[in-house]
């Protein structure tokens, strides 16, 4: 991880921002908004390791599946799988609003989201030695 611009780096890179975009929605009380770029930096964050780790990523975003080969790596994932579940059932609904009508979009799940996925992705940083 030493190269900046390598594509590990990149994802993760993608993955602190989409964090600060998180921010911002909560700020701009956007919660649908806020539910999904928490989603994105978590998946960001799972897919940098992958790449770290010689894994070529899959085009999903179904963080349980990324948590699933990460754990194949190293089991110490699995203390992240309850937030990469809840962060999973929000990428659709965030995204599409005829279906989002099945998930209430609040500032308490847009909070515990943004915390979930700082939660990730300091995970996947300090498995990376960054940060």
């Amino acid at each position: 991880m030493n190269n900046p611009d390598s594509p590990d780096k990149l994802w993760l890179k993608q993955a602190q921002d989409d964090l600060v975009w998180t921010k911002a929605n909560i700020t701009e009380k956007i919660w649908y908004g806020a539910c999904f770029t928490a989603q994105q930096a978590s998946e960001k964050a799972l897919k940098s390791y992958l790449i770290s780790n010689g894994k070529i990523h899959k085009k999903i975003h179904d963080l349980q599946a990324l948590l699933n080969e990460c754990i194949l790596i190293d089991n110490s994932f699995e203390t992240i799988k309850d937030e990469c579940r809840t962060l999973t059932g929000y990428y659709a609904p965030a995204r599409y609003p005829d279906i989002g009508e099945f998930v209430e979009f609040n500032e308490e799940n847009a909070k515990e989201a943004c915390l979930f996925a700082e939660n990730i992705v300091s995970f996947v940083e300090k498995k990376l030695s960054i940060g």
